[in-house]
């Protein structure tokens, strides 16, 4: 059985992201035969109450590093802040943690992001990233399609996010390009940015607007723009020489080729499993990798140096947007997090 601890779980109630993500692991946990919550911190503890009562857990703290130090833990989930990661990370490495299951965004800058990856490969620890859609049979059916060569060549990913940006929502989008394009590696980013200063949440400045242009090794391009949604109404299209695959909001894939338009069902959404699916679970199988990769098996779709190279395109179109040009991959030392920079210049 494996001793499982939660940092930071949150005041839930508000389903699975926002405040709520600590539960949506604690969630897994609990459905998972060989893992045993038995311990959680949180700065609040109005926050601990709630979740220790909801998942019987009778070890709680306001600490995370005295909760490393006296409960013995196999796993921790890191469900805090960005800006808080890396310090966590390292602990858990340090404390001898079998694996940590980190939420996104990673990090901040590229030195958090390789610091954080290196700590734990020196460590043994197992590190992942809850980039965890590529687990969903939406755009596991989607890369299927893509590949098959049923559209030709792929051209072009794009998608936009409406009410959203590029690093708290985007980069679950950025790290779908990059599972769409088999991981191969991103040759540069191009970014445009609009961030007074006026705008922050979780502890981190966003821009207004942005928009990350990405080109991969084999010339494949994505774009990502929040702002308005593009027209069309899909939540992302893949473009080929030969047709495209819309990944429509509800979990169909609506096909155009030489044959025409088809619709195909999923048995997931771009969020969740639809009824009816639970072993679709998209944290489940995160869950699940991991425990195979501690004991052995593969690296897991979402490990953490998969979310490292994920991470480095929204980082990559903000330094492009602050050093006015190009970017070429890999990014090297990037000591400060370019929105601060940006709008620490009022531009």
């Amino acid at each position: 059985m494996y001793r499982v601890g939660i940092i930071g779980v949150g005041r839930g109630g508000e389903g699975i992201g926002a405040h709520s993500i600590g539960y949506a692991h604690a969630m897994a946990y609990s459905n998972h035969p060989r893992c045993q919550i038995v311990a959680a911190t949180d700065i609040s503890i109005e926050n601990l109450n709630r979740f220790t009562e909801q998942f019987g857990v009778t070890s709680s703290f306001t600490d995370y590093r005295e909760m490393l130090l006296e409960a013995h833990l196999d796993i921790v989930s890191i469900s805090t802040y960005v800006v808080f990661h890396r310090e966590m990370v390292e602990a858990c490495a340090e404390a001898g943690v079998k694996g940590v299951w980190c939420e996104k965004p990673f990090a901040l800058t590229m030195d958090d992001a390789r610091a954080m990856v290196e700590a734990c490969e020196r460590a043994g620890t197992k590190l992942v990233v809850n980039h965890q859609r590529r687990y969903l049979d939406v755009f596991q059916r989607a890369k299927q399609l893509l590949r098959s060569g049923r559209v030709g060549q792929p051209v072009m990913f794009m998608a936009s996010l409406p009410g959203a940006d590029l690093i708290e929502w985007g980069t679950h989008w950025l790290d779908m390009f990059r599972f769409f394009a088999d991981d191969q590696p991103a040759r540069w980013v191009m970014g445009q940015v609009r961030c007074t200063g006026e705008k922050k949440a979780y502890g981190h400045l966003l821009a207004e607007s942005a928009l990350a242009y990405v080109c991969f090794e084999d010339g494949t391009r994505a774009l990502l723009e929040d702002g308005e949604m593009l027209n069309g109404g899909f939540t992302m299209r893949l473009l080929g020489t030969e047709g495209w695959i819309d990944i429509l909001g509800e979990g169909q894939l609506q096909v155009l080729d030489g044959n025409g338009v088809e619709t195909i069902e999923t048995r997931s959404n771009v969020h969740s499993p639809k009824p009816g699916h639970e072993m679709d679970e998209p944290f489940g199988k995160v869950l699940d990798a991991l425990i195979g990769w501690i004991e052995g098996g593969p690296e897991p779709l979402v490990s953490g140096r998969q979310g490292m190279l994920s991470t480095e395109l929204y980082l990559a179109a903000y330094e492009s947007a602050w050093r006015r040009d190009k970017v070429d991959l890999p990014l090297r030392e990037q000591h400060s997090f370019p929105l601060d920079l940006i709008a620490g210049e009022g531009r």
